[in-house]
């Protein structure tokens, strides 16, 4: 079954939103200490099978006593929005995070194939 409708238009929507979430990255993700998540959205119904939205969010560790730890999830639902996949492209520290946005290449790789994985894991849910 074919997943990725839109292979062209996927690519775009992951880079433009990474870009925002970069910008969004620059200005308010400390070093230490806790912060509001950082996060965007994106529409793919139209870019893959079984997907509504998906959502790119850098968020800190909860529970985190020295509050330097931090994620960066990749979280789809389906176009209802009744379910969620989401998986992790990073988990550390600020410094190391702020280096993996740098690589803008690879984490346009991982965002995609954790979105593809998303839409997989709820088309079965969906079906089994």
């Amino acid at each position: 079954m074919q997943i990725v409708l839109n292979e062209q238009k996927l690519q775009q929507v992951i880079a433009t939103a990474l870009h925002e979430l970069m910008e969004h990255a620059s200005k308010g993700l400390p070093d230490t200490g806790t912060f509001p998540a950082l996060s965007t959205r994106f529409a793919c119904g139209e870019l893959l099978k079984g997907v509504g939205d998906v959502e790119l969010r850098l968020a800190p560790l909860s529970g985190d006593a020295g509050k330097q730890e931090r994620f960066f999830e990749v979280r789809a639902s389906t176009p209802s929005g009744g379910s969620q996949s989401s998986s992790w492209v990073f988990y550390g520290r600020s410094a190391a995070l702020k280096e993996v946005l740098k690589n803008e290449a690879a984490l346009k790789g991982k965002i995609r194939t954790a979105v593809v994985a998303a839409a997989e894991s709820l088309l079965r849910h969906e079906l089994g």
